[in-house]
């Protein structure tokens, strides 16, 4: 995937799975990174798991594999594919230190270097809202996805509020920025109907949208934001202090699951 954001994904200096709780990946690692994969992993309880049968599952953009090692302990035959040689490294580090198989290898979402049919399940979670060419990631994706199967992502819509949210307050402004400058561009958020429509384009049929949200009134978030840029509390403490949780609120960060006819 060709990324937006001045190869921010590349830098050699990145600490993927620090520890510390203001390490710049925290906030997903700790925060968003769970309540999307209890919402994959609920789905698939719930519809899809059959008793102890192997399922694979590809995921596309998986950086440092803070999402594909959680498919791993639940039992799935795992490949992640990313364009950054970088965070290939840490996700191979990682996983080897914790005792997880999980086969990564380096492509783009444009074009997966895999054969048609080859997974039972895809997952694309902080990719959509960075590709130059959301119709090709998509076709792509439903190509190595076997009929039936199931297709989860998340990714940020595109409104005046997560303008705000996601690009002034989380990025542009200091007094509030948690994320490094260019991190997002908010011309390549995704709205909700367009990617519905260009996965059904694809052959691709979605079940379902629920969104991410904080559960603190303005106010009190915006506060806490500011505390966590004037140093008093980390990346970390200030998610669990806005009380981020899976909602019916799809205004700027939205996930999902779709299944292939």
């Amino acid at each position: 995937m060709e990324i937006n954001n001045n190869d921010i994904f590349f830098r050699e200096n990145q600490d993927w799975w620090g520890q510390d709780d203001d390490n710049p990946t925290a906030f997903l690692r700790q925060v968003v990174n769970p309540i999307r994969f209890a919402y994959f992993n609920r789905i698939i309880h719930e519809k899809f798991f059959k008793g102890d049968v192997p399922h694979t599952l590809l995921d596309v953009g998986c950086g440092g594999g803070f999402l594909s090692e959680e498919f791993a302990k639940i039992g799935f035959d795992v490949t992640g594919i990313d364009p950054s040689p970088v965070l290939l490294k840490a996700a191979r580090e990682h996983a080897a230190e914790n005792s997880l198989t999980i086969s990564y290898i380096k492509g783009y979402g444009e074009k997966l270097p895999l054969e048609d049919n080859c997974f039972d399940f895809v997952a694309c979670c902080d990719v959509l809202e960075h590709v130059n060419d959301l119709d090709k990631v998509i076709r792509e994706i439903s190509r190595v996805i076997k009929p039936g199967g199931i297709f989860f992502y998340d990714t940020i819509n595109r409104t005046l509020k997560s303008y705000l949210l996601v690009i002034k307050i989380a990025q542009d402004w200091k007094f509030t920025a948690w994320e490094q400058p260019g991190t997002h561009d908010w011309n390549k958020f995704v709205k909700p109907g367009g990617l519905i429509e260009i996965m059904q384009n694809n052959s691709l049929i979605n079940q379902e949208l629920k969104g991410i949200s904080p559960g603190k009134n303005p106010a009190a978030g915006l506060l806490t934001i500011m505390k966590r840029a004037q140093g008093k509390i980390s990346r970390y403490e200030m998610g669990l202090r806005l009380k981020f949780h899976e909602s019916n609120d799809k205004s700027v960060q939205y996930l999902g699951f779709a299944q292939k006819a």
